[in-house]
């Protein structure tokens, strides 16, 4: 059993089946290359719905301006961002230049020659300030982003709120909470977790860092039925992409633990105020509602 088969299912979220909504329409696409957008490609890809995949960098606005002059789409999904932390420490600019001026690349293209096309931007829980008790929060809770790379997707949102509101034109931002998925890099919380118990005899013990923090995790397929439920409805705003349920990461460890078939002890220290990211779910559940 897969790590991500193992997490429950949120049972507010439906899978999503019904693709022949999108047919005879055409969605554009950035981020393919990483998980979310891979798993989006290959899902649209597979049930014959018309998807144009941007194989380029949102950094290159020509190339961009070029690329969005040959199609005309009924929805665009934009997932194109720089994320691990040791990439976007590594290289601020170059994260605020993906992450925001890639963002708006994107939407100047899309209003210029699509003014009608409903966007999807995946953003991020990191524009939260963790919470110190597990309550949920809600996409009208303070925005205090703890990490530079939180920074930069609160900084998108912000563009696409003052831009695309201004021309009225129709967006929905996703603040996308924890996921896992098989692809995912090692330096993911999952992977590795996954990697560290598989180099441990049966029955030893599992050191970790900060085990009472608290999650809101999901397998990223579920994250992508909650995104084609969106498109499907073309719905607006700002909603929070999550099960609603937190886990501590010493529980995340144990579920991981179990999916590999092993048993394992864990233990750690909780370093300074680690605090909970929860998504308040009310908004999504009235969306996904009938």
């Amino acid at each position: 059993m897969t790590t991500a088969a193992a997490l429950a299912r949120a049972a507010f979220i439906p899978e999503y089946t019904d693709f022949g909504a999108f047919q005879g329409q055409c969605i554009g696409l950035t981020g393919a290359r990483g998980v979310l957008g891979g798993i989006l490609l290959r899902r649209l890809e597979q049930h014959g719905v018309a998807v144009a995949a941007y194989p380029g960098d949102v950094n290159d606005e020509a190339t961009v301006a070029a690329w969005f002059e040959q199609h005309r789409f009924s929805h665009f999904l934009h997932f194109a961002a720089l994320v691990p932390v040791g990439q976007v420490e590594a290289d601020p600019l170059l994260a605020f230049q993906t992450n925001v001026i890639g963002a708006f690349n994107v939407c100047k293209q899309l209003l210029r020659t699509q003014p009608q096309c409903w966007l999807f931007h995946c953003s991020s829980s990191h524009v939260y300030q963790p919470t110190a008790q597990p309550t949920p929060i809600a996409e009208d809770s303070p925005t205090h982003p703890p990490t530079y790379y939180g920074a930069t997707k609160l900084a998108a949102e912000r563009l696409i709120d003052t831009l695309l509101g201004k021309l009225q034109a129709r967006y929905c931002i996703g603040r996308v909470f924890s996921f896992t998925h098989e692809r995912q890099a090692h330096s993911y919380l999952v992977p590795s977790l996954r990697h560290r118990i598989l180099a441990l005899p049966e029955g030893a013990t599992l050191e970790i860092d900060n085990p009472g923090a608290v999650r809101d995790i999901q397998d990223a397929e579920q994250v992508i039925d909650v995104v084609l439920h969106l498109a499907q409805r073309q719905a607006t705003g700002t909603v929070n992409i999550g099960t609603g349920a937190g886990s501590s990461v010493a529980d995340i460890a144990r579920t991981v633990a179990r999916s590999l078939g092993r048993t394992i002890q864990v233990t750690g220290v909780d370093r300074g105020a680690q605090g909970s990211l929860v998504a308040d779910t009310t908004r999504l559940r009235a969306l996904l509602g009938p």
